[in-house]
């Protein structure tokens, strides 16, 4: 059902900034946006961007109501998924258990037809389903920095344990290479559903989860070779927080960046294992 993770959403507390931002280090490009009603997903409404890079989407979210939002900092806020026939999708994670934001999809300023889950039966974040246009917009694909796709989307877990069952339950997710020790400290899991990918980290401190079962924590970029797109993001001006990649027990070759100069949010660079 899950063919490939579309976007990471984030919260801005300046559109135009975090726009300029991605330009300067990224070299993305705004591809289009629009004003955004009150509403679940975004309580105040406000104003978004979408910023193209490489081979993947972010969407950029400044709110009416930017109290709660730190200055130069990206606040993850959700994730889409795409799907072939989102209708029918709809309609399989309904048997599932799964409600969802309004009674049919949104046509956004992309062409894209996006449709919601109800947090209530996501344990409390934020996704939705992606169809994409037949003809997708393709302004800023293929520019700037080369990354291929997002391998996955991580979130801080209270129990990593009963995180993994529901995925399993719910997405007929696999745990790949089952759980065990994070190089942050805690346990964490890799869980496959569909063609994408969830990685789920056990906070070692409960109190990071601010009372929440679950927290968006972090987003893997995937690249062709790793060191050439070090370099790459060096002389962009990014710094990361250690010298050479490392490789985890599911194969993946990877490297965070320092989050002093990725606007306070988490990101990694990804070489998967062929």
């Amino acid at each position: 059902m899950f063919e490939k993770i579309q976007h990471i959403g984030y919260l801005v507390a300046d559109l135009d900034a975090a726009i300029e931002w991605f330009a300067t280090t990224f070299g993305g490009l705004n591809a289009g946006g629009s004003n955004l009603p009150d509403g679940p997903v975004v309580p105040s409404g406000g104003r978004n961007a979408f910023i193209h890079f490489g081979q993947i989407e972010v969407e950029l979210i400044e709110p009416n109501d930017t109290s709660t939002i730190p200055a130069n900092t990206l606040v993850m806020h959700h994730v889409g998924y795409v799907v072939s026939d989102i209708d029918g999708s709809m309609n399989s994670l309904k048997e599932r258990g799964f409600s969802f934001l309004a009674e049919k999809p949104n046509t956004n300023v992309m062409g894209q037809q996006v449709l919601y889950f109800d947090p209530v039966t996501t344990n409390g974040v934020l996704i939705h389903l992606t169809q994409q246009p037949s003809d997708p917009v393709s302004i800023g694909i293929g520019e700037g920095c080369s990354v291929d796709r997002i391998v996955h989307a991580g979130y801080l877990v209270a129990d990593v344990e009963q995180a993994v069952d529901w995925y399993e339950t719910k997405f007929d997710g696999t745990a790949v290479g089952g759980i065990g020790a994070s190089r942050r400290g805690a346990r964490n899991a890799y869980v496959n559903f569909g063609n994408v990918q969830v990685e789920l980290i056990e906070a070692v401190d409960q109190s990071q989860l601010g009372g929440k079962a679950y927290v968006m924590d972090h987003v893997g970029y995937i690249v062709g070779d790793i060191n050439s797109a070090i370099l790459d993001c060096k002389e962009r001006g990014f710094c990361f927080i250690a010298d050479e990649a490392m490789t985890n027990r599911v194969g993946q070759t990877l490297l965070y960046f320092d989050t002093e100069t990725t606007m306070g949010t988490r990101m990694h660079l990804t070489e998967l294992n062929t």
